[in-house]
């Protein structure tokens, strides 16, 4: 039984007295301390405690059999000596250094044993154990396992009452007391298929000594982080010699009936038990027919116990619990547990023998298609079409009538524009195209379970599913390996096509395609079928999963196809990958990619365009390599115009660099003040786009000084804030030299300002010169904008955004307020939502920088459906708080 924390109660009358317990603490083992009886033992027990450890003192009838005692404490001090044995009582030795001794005590002879206490308590009742608990009842099992490996004794051949070599005859006994017939069937039929299971493994699992009964009332735990964790044995009547697996198994049984018959919340537990003490593969594969075998045992218990009491209500709970979790445990295919137990340990099993399904095919002869996330067959949202993974493999085919798709790809074609939506996107299955007529074989010795349109070919171990045969074999054809079984459907001289799949359970149909999260648990149950070609036709594994590889428009994908909306403000204006923009590069870098000295024929054209953009007055254009680059230009220039050094930031502007006369201030009336102290101003910093600035003063104050005014529009410009080209235009500046970010995203940076300003610059100070490439690629950038009319959607979906925004504001607190304009939009938040822009991360990239705020940024080409799953998201989140 096991030594949980008791429950202390005053001692009775007709007890043992204290006195008589003090007195044998003190003769026999020298010790004192507190004593207090425990309730609810058929003998007598006694907690003492001493001020530095607690012990538990047991009292039976001399006469009872001492071989049990013997070999518990035997047990004890062999798992105590283990380095990898858990945490158990410890015999403690009398003062003759004996482990028990025998005492007239309350009138008759009695045997007296003393152990130290194992603090802990049993897991509460009414709750679930954690995934972290069923863990812990994995790495105590191993632990208690890989300590008995040398333990040798009497004991361990004993017949455990959980011997699960004995569950049939087990399961036979206890229904023959149920009437029935229903439900004796549904036991016998869940019995007799997990053992026709396990019986092919039997002569090579492992017997060794191991507990099985490991459970709730077998073991003690303490309260870790507000989680229940087993932490320690005080029952070892459950310790036998048998199969080593079965032990675990019952442990296995005990948590599926606590998880509610979820096979799958068991993997915490196995994991963890494998990385302690191995199991084989063998042992793997009989571990979940076990864990069905006991379980179709302790429901056979709850039926006999009801049908020997029909009125107890407990037995009838009891015997519904029961039924749920064996209905549980056989819903699920056998194959698919099984596959995610290899999963979770890491092994794999070997595919069996596999022939060639088209022999007459040189394997040499195939094209692979390439459908993955990265792929340079897709651009421009080409993979949107349904057709379009088809489209492809047959125009590859086209050239050698052999083309091949690719197992364990993530398709590009199967990712979603819902950062939420987890995609199922690897590729459980090959299509290929090949020619018509083709003649097709039997790959290994099997059964022709179904010659429609998906011919299904059962063998021992494995089951292949094909489309595209034309095949006129009967069902239930018994075919060895190479037998004929059929040709590629389609007329002479044509191409036709074939879809495989492979599947370790017959009765399953296998899907197309997983979600990244089950690829582990599915790419075992439906391996690759790439064998049945003769190639290698497996994608290689994407070696950084979750880093983003792609983008377009708003989206990024990351190799597996998950998606991220990226509103951050780092996506090129007019979005990710446009084929338009992709166009220009390339052909610009097959005619000339560097610089000549001379402006290139793609930078005249750029500079016209930034020509009629320009604000008035500001015709020089210079180039830069970053804002940086531009900023130390733009100093340079009002230093050497105006002959003053000074230049003050206003609040709020972002200055990267040193110089030891550059101001950056807190207030705009610091700004004011200083510009009327100071008589060296020679510009003033502002960012374009801030509307809570009002500058009347401090800009006065610098007209009068001729000072210079530098507007920052990167991250604003090209009409992001939706009515104006450049964002200053609604605030009645007059900009004397203007810094904006490359219309395509990337270099160059721009500045522009007045001639006679660029004039300023001394001979020998040339602004960088731009390649061409970067030339065309920003012109076409201007060109998207202008035909795709990217400013009037920025107005039309900027303002639903913001509307959606305030609508929020207005119910939940957490957000203070919402301003900007267009596709640039702030929304300052409260502490309780502080960390906002964290917690809608990965699906959602946001600038948040700065401290309970979040900047929304996204490109000009933002869609409705992304605007509203973007403030969906953030009430979600809000609503959590």
């Amino acid at each position: 039984m096991s030594d949980v924390l008791p429950e202390l109660i005053e001692p009775s009358a007709n007890d043992l007295s204290i006195d008589a317990i003090e007195d044998v603490l003190r003769d026999h083992y020298g010790l004192s301390g507190q004593i207090f009886p425990i309730e609810g033992r058929q003998n007598p027990y006694f907690l003492i405690d001493n001020g530095h450890l607690r012990y538990l003192l047991k009292i039976s009838p001399a006469n009872d059999p001492i071989e049990e005692i013997e070999a518990e404490h035997a047990l004890m001090r062999h798992i105590l000596r283990s380095p990898d044995g858990p945490r158990v009582p410890e015999p403690v030795m009398t003062k003759d250094g004996g482990d028990m001794l025998v005492l007239p005590l309350g009138g008759e002879d009695r045997r007296v044993r003393l152990l130290t206490f194992l603090e802990g308590a049993s897991p509460p009742t009414g709750e679930k154990l954690s995934d972290r608990s069923v863990a812990a009842f994995g790495s105590i099992s191993a632990e208690l396992a890989k300590s008995l490996q040398d333990f040798e004794h009497p004991v361990l051949e004993r017949e455990p009452e959980g011997d699960l070599r004995k569950a049939g005859p087990q399961t036979v006994s206890l229904l023959s007391t149920v009437a029935d017939q229903e439900i004796r069937d549904v036991i016998a039929k869940a019995m007799v298929t997990a053992l026709r299971r396990i019986q092919p493994f039997g002569p090579s699992l492992r017997v060794a000594a191991a507990h099985q009964n490991l459970n709730a009332g077998t073991v003690i735990g303490e309260d870790t982080d507000g989680t229940w964790m087993p932490t320690g044995v005080t029952d070892f009547s459950g310790i036998s010699n048998g199969w080593l697996v079965a032990g675990f198994a019952n442990t296995c049984a005990y948590l599926l009936a606590d998880r509610d018959g979820d096979p799958f919340a068991l993997l915490p537990a196995i994991r963890a038990y494998h990385e302690i003490y191995p199991f084989t593969l063998a042992e793997l594969e009989a571990l979940w027919p076990l864990v069905v075998a006991r379980t179709g045992i302790l429901a056979a218990e709850a039926e006999s116990q009801q049908a020997l009491s029909p009125d107890d209500t407990q037995a009838k709970e009891e015997t519904e619990k029961r039924r749920a979790v064996l209905n549980g445990a056989t819903a699920v295919s056998p194959a698919q547990v099984f596959a995610a137990i290899l999963d979770a340990t890491g092994m794999t099993k070997s595919l069996p023998e596999i022939g060639r399904l088209l022999p007459d095919i040189d394997p040499d002869s195939f094209r692979m298609v390439d459908l993955s996330v990265t792929s340079p067959l897709l651009y421009g949202g080409n993979w949107t079409d349904a057709d379009n993974d088809w489209k492809l493999l047959a125009h590859i085919a086209r050239e050698t009538s052999r083309a091949s798709t690719r197992y364990g790809e993530y398709r590009l074609s199967k990712s979603s524009t819902d950062p939420q939506q987890e995609p199922e996107s690897f590729a459980l299955h090959i299509d290929a195209c090949l020619p018509a007529r083709t003649a097709a074989v039997a790959p290994f010795a099997a059964t022709l379970k179904s010659a429609g349109p998906r011919l299904v070919l059962v063998g021992r171990d494995l089951t292949l599913h094909v489309e595209g045969l034309e095949c006129t074999l009967a069902e239930e054809t018994e075919l060895a390996a190479g037998d004929p079984l059929g040709v590629i459907a389609g007329a002479d001289n044509s191409v036709g096509g074939v879809r495989l799949r492979f599947c370790l359970d017959a009765d399953l149909v296998p899907p197309l395609f997983c979600t990244p999260n089950d690829v582990g648990t599915w790419s075992r149950l439906y391996p690759s079928p790439a064998a049945l070609l003769g190639i290698d036709a497996n994608a290689p594994a994407p070696k950084h999963s979750d880093q983003p590889v792609r983008g377009w428009r708003e989206y990024l994908f990351d190799a597996t196809g998950r998606t991220a909306l990226d509103l951050g403000g780092q996506a090129p204006l007019i979005g990710h990958g446009h084929p338009r923009l992709a166009a220009a590069t390339y052909r610009q870098t097959i005619l000339l990619n560097r610089a000549t000295g001379q402006p290139s024929e793609p930078e005249e054209v750029l500079r016209a365009q930034l020509a009629e953009l320009a604000p008035e007055g500001l015709s020089h254009v210079a180039f830069a390599s970053s804002r940086g680059d531009a900023l130390d230009l733009a100093f340079r220039l009002v230093r050497a115009h105006t002959n003053k050094a000074r230049i003050i930031g206003l609040p709020g502007f972002r200055v990267d660099r040193r110089d030891p006369d550059l101001f950056t201030v807190p207030t705009i009336g610091t700004a004011a003040d200083m510009i009327h102290d100071l008589k060296d101003v020679a510009a003033v910093l502002a960012n374009g786009y801030d509307e809570a600035l009002h500058l009347d003063e401090p800009l006065a104050e610098l007209g009068e000084k001729a000072g210079l005014l530098i507007v920052d529009e990167t991250g604003a410009g090209y009409g992001r804030l939706g009515h104006h080209i450049w964002g200053f235009s609604h605030r009645g500046l007059a900009p004397d030299l203007l810094i904006a970010d490359g219309p395509d995203g990337g270099a160059p940076a721009l500045l522009l300002t007045r001639p006679e300003i660029a004039a300023s610059l001394a001979a020998d100070v040339r602004p960088r010169a731009i390649s061409p490439v970067e030339a065309a690629a920003a012109a076409a950038a201007l060109d998207v904008i202008r035909e795709e009319q990217l400013r009037e959607n920025t107005r039309e979906i900027g303002g639903h955004l913001k509307t959606r925004l305030e609508s929020l504001a207005e119910r939940f607190p957490a957000i203070r307020a919402v301003a900007g304009s267009g596709l640039l939009l702030v929304v300052d938040l409260a502490d309780e939502a502080a960390d906002l822009g964290e917690r809608l991360r990965p699906g959602f990239i946001v600038d948040d920088s700065i401290p309970k705020r979040i900047v929304l940024r996204p490109p000009l080409c933002l869609s409705r459906e992304s605007a509203d799953g973007l403030v969906d998201r953030i009430e979600t989140l809000l609503s959590e708080i």
